[in-house]
């Protein structure tokens, strides 16, 4: 986010200046939470002078600030008013009825707002990952953010890595199919489109080979369920750990796929905003 000074003015002042109805309570909150540069200055109290005319910039902080919440340990990896981008962990469903599946990340999220801000607080899933999968997942901070994300869900570019059990004969490649859930609540891949199927598309390339394994870097043109699992086990290369739709007999407890990179911009701001996680190293041995 770049803000324009218009007159001389505190950066609190300046904050207040540009989003009508903010409390200076959260105001001081955008502060904490971001990097704050002007020209070479970085800005950490709200009473800094700014300059008519100065550019004032609120940064990310560094990747991640981990929040301890009832036993729980949440990964922010942004904040800002609008949205915030979450490091989630495998094992957990990332949004749903609590009373069915118990502590989800979205209401640890929630609970983490609520405590910090207010019982007021709103919060709303702008998608999902799959309960085995890690990674950057964004959730709104009103329905407005949320339905400006899902109205250009395609304009959000969404990469992961994932390692296989087997090497792709192509170093990179375009797989398509139509992908249909059965009675099993498993998803069944067509090479043709049949009643009650949708289209998905998976990009891939082979970042790293290693033994009779691969590190695959995944582009999702669209968002099917499982869709990134089911595309690898069709070309022969499941992910190690996916015992749903292979079962390689390794002993991993979960399975070797992770949402690494997403790159928007901003519903609000309009900002290009790019987030990434670094490649674990248990992807790559």
């Amino acid at each position: 986010m770049k803000f324009t000074a218009k007159k001389n003015s505190t950066l609190l002042e300046l904050i207040l200046a540009y989003h009508a109805g903010m409390s200076n309570s959260k105001a001081k909150k955008l502060i904490e939470n971001h990097t704050v540069k002007c020209g070479e200055r970085t800005l950490k109290r709200p009473d800094e002078a700014i300059a008519e005319g100065q550019i004032v910039e609120f940064l990310p902080k560094s990747l991640e600030r981990a929040v301890k919440l009832d036993g729980f340990q949440l990964k922010i990896v942004h904040e800002d008013q609008w949205l915030l981008v979450v490091h989630k962990p495998p094992g957990i469903v990332s949004s749903g009825d609590t009373a069915i599946e118990g502590q989800t990340l979205f209401s640890h999220v929630r609970n983490y707002l609520r405590d910090r801000y207010g019982n007021r607080e709103q919060l709303f899933a702008v998608h999902r990952l799959d309960k085995a999968v890690e990674g950057l997942i964004i959730f709104a901070r009103s329905e407005e953010v949320k339905e400006l994300f899902q109205e250009n869900w395609k304009s959000v570019n969404k990469y992961y890595l994932a390692q296989t059990i087997a090497i792709p004969d192509k170093k990179e490649g375009i797989i398509r199919s139509w992908l249909r859930e059965e009675a099993n609540m498993k998803m069944v891949s067509y090479d043709h489109e049949v009643p009650g199927s949708k289209e998905a598309i998976t990009e891939y390339r082979v970042l790293k080979t290693f033994h009779s394994m691969a590190l695959l870097e995944i582009k999702l043109d669209t968002g099917r369920k499982n869709q990134i699992r089911i595309h690898l086990s069709s070309i022969g290369c499941p992910i190690v750990g996916d015992r749903r739709y292979n079962e390689d007999g390794r002993t991993v407890n979960y399975i070797k796929l992770l949402s690494y990179k997403l790159e928007f911009e901003h519903p609000i701001t309009r900002q290009q905003l790019s987030f990434k996680l670094p490649i674990p190293g248990s992807f790559q041995r």
